[in-house]
Parts: C-alpha cells; sequence; structure tokens
C-alpha cells in the first residue's frame, strides 16, 4: 500500500485533497449536528458518537467506490454542476515566492488522480469520524 500510494499521490493533489477534506468534513459536521439537533433525544442513533460512526462507515463506502473506480470498475460519479468562479482582483497575482508554481484545482487533474484525491480525502475522514466516535 505504500508504495502504491509513493506511486500515485503527488505534490499536485495536495491542494485538491486539502481543500475536499475540509469541505467535505464541514458538511458531514454539518449534517450531523443538524440531526443532533433536530432529532428527539431518546432517538439513539441521535447520539453524535453514533452519528459519527454512520459518518465514518459513509466515508468507508466511498473509499471502497473510489479504490473500485481505480481498479478499472465504471462507476459514475455524481458532480454538481459548477460555476467557473473569478478571482477577485487582489488574487489575480501569485505570491513573490511561488512566482513558478501553477495552482492546481481539483477540476484540472486527470481522472486516475481525481480518484486518488477522492480515495484520500474518504480515507482522512473516515478515519477522523472513527476518532470522534470513540472519543465524543
Amino acid at each position: 500500500m505504500i508504495h502504491w500510494l509513493k506511486k500515485h499521490v503527488t505534490r499536485d493533489l495536495i491542494r485538491p485533497t486539502v481543500y475536499k477534506v475540509f469541505t467535505r468534513g464541514v458538511l458531514a459536521l454539518f449534517a450531523a449536528e443538524l440531526v443532533h439537533f433536530f432529532a428527539p433525544a431518546t432517538f439513539r442513533p441521535a447520539m453524535f458518537s453514533n452519528l459519527a460512526l454512520i459518518l465514518g462507515a459513509l466515508f468507508l463506502l466511498g473509499v471502497l467506490i473510489a479504490w473500485l473506480r481505480l481498479d478499472g470498475m465504471r462507476i459514475p460519479q455524481f458532480k454538481l454542476p459548477r460555476i467557473k468562479r473569478k478571482d477577485p482582483p487582489f488574487l489575480t497575482g501569485d505570491m513573490a515566492d511561488h512566482l513558478d508554481d501553477e495552482i492546481v484545482h481539483f477540476d484540472d487533474l486527470d481522472q486516475e488522480e481525481q480518484n486518488v484525491c477522492v480515495l484520500l480525502t474518504d480515507l482522512i475522514l473516515a478515519a477522523v469520524c472513527f476518532l470522534f466516535a470513540v472519543f465524543l
């Protein structure tokens, strides 16, 4: 597994993976808190540790699907329609230290790199959710 990670994970995957981890993590935490807040107190699955366990299982299912996609199985990816964002004027230039670095977005990656990014994101979030389930 370590050799596979060294082979497939490149420096270009760091930024999209961090963005995906943050976005999916915040949305999952928000969904768990909504269920925890609105569900009755006697509803056992609405306890936050149980919700974290359910979210961890869902993220592990995402890891399995991303792994199957990397192995060649044709599973369609659910993508929401996105509007290309326009950078504000103060972000149009790069930092002086990183003039030669190209900013790589998730949409700029090829299909295999996108699947690796999704696999790593879901793996990280599954571990975080299972830690929340154990300690909270």
